[in-house]
């Protein structure tokens, strides 16, 4: 999560009054049920903290910052805003990527690009917003799309718009030398998300600027990705030679295979608040399957389902484990049968 200065309680406990009573006007005006609600909300918990708690206004015995950072996701929602993310910088794989970019922060030589390879759901994207938004003034991120693939004028151009630079251009070399000069006169550290599909030519880019430029660069792909990209053609093996030759030693890639039990363990003690020892066995039931499909993302998705189907605020372990199988298309019955 974001770091911020804290609220009061008195703070607090107005904004989740002042949230409780837009969403009572919304509930009234479209006539939903308690349930209705809490569906289209999760956030909420259950119709019992909505309707004895929340509207009844007796937060007594509640976890007033869990419930306030609930409120404030629901708040951003009703803005039509994208609510913050659950993120927590103390996981293992934060903590060892904010390890390798500090790392990457106090390299001297041409070895100035840190490659990140992780699948879905592990937490680079998540990750890179917050390394960014600790040091907004030397850290910017730029976000490769599909349609920017071996696109020179793309890349570019996205990078100069990182950078806080928009340009309007049809020619490379302009571009070029307009990141160049940007990324030279004020180094940075530039994080390339989704870099995989920028495709080869973002490897091409990169090597470029660890040359032309004293700025650091941040890799972040999926591992199959980064390897199709690697050994599309002979042209691709060589230029990825020379660009693996500018990266900072080792590649990070050991949560190539998906997030380990202990990001899993400490993932539920945080977000499902279950003890260290419910939340280490219900962790290695459950990481394999996580691995095989959308690692942490599956799991927030099964904490807030194991929470709605139990209408209660608090996420009982086994059926944590029955909502990963259930969310992941597998049965508790086929994993016993195997």
């Amino acid at each position: 999560m974001t770091e911020s200065t804290p609220l009061s309680r008195e703070e607090m406990l107005r904004e989740i009054a002042a949230v409780t009573a837009r969403l009572n006007e919304i509930q009234l005006s479209r006539k939903l049920s308690d349930r209705e609600l809490v569906n289209e909300y999760p956030d909420l918990g259950s119709t019992k903290t909505w309707r004895q708690r929340l509207v009844a206004g007796n937060l007594d015995g509640l976890n007033l910052e869990r419930t306030f950072t609930r409120l404030r996701r629901v708040s951003v929602l009703l803005t039509g805003e994208q609510p913050d993310e659950v993120f927590f910088r103390d996981l293992p794989f934060t903590r060892e990527m904010a390890s390798r970019v500090e790392m990457l922060e106090g390299q001297t030589n041409d070895r100035r690009i840190f490659v990140c390879l992780a699948p879905n759901g592990v937490g680079k994207s998540a990750t890179c917003r917050w390394l960014v938004g600790q040091s907004r003034a030397r850290r910017v991120a730029v976000r490769m799309l599909p349609t920017w693939r071996n696109r020179l004028l793309h890349i570019y151009t996205g990078i100069c718009t990182a950078l806080g630079q928009s340009i309007q251009t049809t020619n490379v070399a302009a571009a070029e030398q307009h990141a160049i000069s940007l990324l030279r006169g004020q180094p940075h550290t530039l994080f390339c998300d989704q870099a995989h599909e920028g495709g080869l030519a973002l490897m091409h880019i990169l090597r470029a600027l660890v040359d032309e430029t004293p700025s650091r660069f941040v890799y972040l792909a999926y591992f199959t990705a980064f390897r199709s990209v690697q050994t599309g053609s002979t042209d691709a093996l060589i230029e990825a030679k020379a660009f693996l030759g500018r990266c900072l030693k080792p590649v990070f890639d050991l949560y190539s295979d998906g997030t380990h039990v202990a990001d899993v363990a400490l993932y539920l003690r945080r977000a499902a608040e279950l003890t260290a020892a419910a939340a280490e066995g219900v962790a290695g039931k459950i990481t394999p399957i996580l691995q095989a499909t959308a690692n942490l993302r599956l799991l927030d998705d099964a904490i807030a389902s194991a929470r709605a189907a139990d209408d209660s605020d608090d996420a009982r372990p086994d059926r944590i484990v029955a909502e990963v199988y259930r969310l992941s298309g597998l049965s508790l019955d086929q994993k016993q049968a195997a």
